[in-house]
């Protein structure tokens, strides 16, 4: 026997199963937008990381924080910079890496608000190391050492006055030593040229390669006091681990037996800014910042520490 098929009932079947494509067909399309959205977020999100890594904006909030180190140089940069880059966007400063030493990027924009004391007038793209004794000062590159003599002149002072002394005078020889390096490449023109002239190569090189080059400058600074026989200790810094300066004081407090003057010959570490290797990786690192070979008050502060350790300083006193 025949079954009979309803129409209306087909119909209907019809609709729903259509109805259920569709609602899945939607909701399949719903699901692609939205992975599509997250997708594209995360990719923004992915482009935004990496920028905020390349750049290393440093913004105010985390700046005044205590987890942020200032570090131990700086260098002054117009604000106009990154004025165009999204991540940077309200920042003051960002953070570089040089030589594997930290550099802090200043904006001359935000210089106020840094609240760091910059010695010698600020200037962009000028570069400024800390002080040793002051983590908030900060010295223009090619002051560091003629601000460090003022400093040890005027300590020596100070230690003068505070002991009670009659006379003083402090006398600094400089001892300015160069040696030029001419570097040639052997050729075999000249090695031919060189056995024209029976020069030995060894010789030649020898006269190529040591040129030195020396002059001696002095200064003299006396001063004259009433003196006194009641001596106050003075406070040291420059001078703190000096043996002769440190002894001079002892003595001068000895009630048996008080100095009555003395003549001390420093040199060495009591006249040395910073060490050797510092001054290198310090130099290396100026080198390459942002605006390189144009970095002001980056001239060679290796070759300033040379210099440094030729120096003498003789402070004669009598009380």
């Amino acid at each position: 026997m025949k079954k009979l098929i309803d129409p209306q009932k087909s119909s209907e079947t019809v609709s729903k199963i259509l109805q259920k494509t569709y609602d899945a067909e939607k909701k399949a399309t719903v699901n692609i937008q939205k992975s599509a959205k997250s997708l594209s977020d995360k990719t923004k999100n992915d482009s935004y990381l990496r920028k905020l890594k390349k750049y290393n904006p440093i913004f105010p909030e985390f700046y005044s924080s205590t987890d942020f180190n200032i570090p131990n140089i700086i260098m002054i940069v117009d604000d106009a910079v990154r004025r165009d880059v999204d991540v940077c966007e309200g920042s003051v400063r960002w953070l570089g890496k040089e030589n594997d030493i930290e550099i802090l990027y200043l904006y001359d924009t935000a210089i106020e608000m840094s609240g760091i004391q910059f010695i010698l007038m600020v200037t962009c793209d000028a570069v400024y190391c800390v002080d040793s004794f002051d983590s908030n000062q900060f010295i223009k590159a090619d002051y560091i050492f003629a601000r460090a003599q003022e400093e040890r002149l005027a300590e020596l002072k100070h230690i003068v006055f505070s002991l009670g002394a009659k006379s003083c005078s402090i006398e600094i020889s400089e001892s300015n030593t160069e040696t030029n390096l001419k570097n040639k490449e052997n050729k075999l023109s000249e090695e031919v040229s060189l056995a024209k002239q029976e020069v030995s190569t060894a010789e030649k090189f020898e006269q190529n390669m040591s040129k030195k080059e020396s002059n001696h400058r002095r200064g003299k600074t006396e001063m004259q006091f009433e003196g006194s026989n009641i001596p106050k200790r003075p406070v040291l810094k420059l001078f703190a681990h000096d043996g002769n300066i440190n002894r001079l004081i002892e003595m001068r407090f000895e009630n048996g037996n008080a100095i009555k003057s003395e003549i001390l010959e420093l040199a060495g570490s009591s006249l040395t800014t910073m060490s050797e290797k510092v001054a290198y990786a310090m130099d290396m690192a100026i080198k390459k910042t942002g605006v390189k070979g144009k970095a002001k008050g980056s001239s060679e502060i290796s070759s300033q520490v040379a210099k440094e350790s030729h120096n003498k300083l003789i402070f004669r006193i009598e009380f």
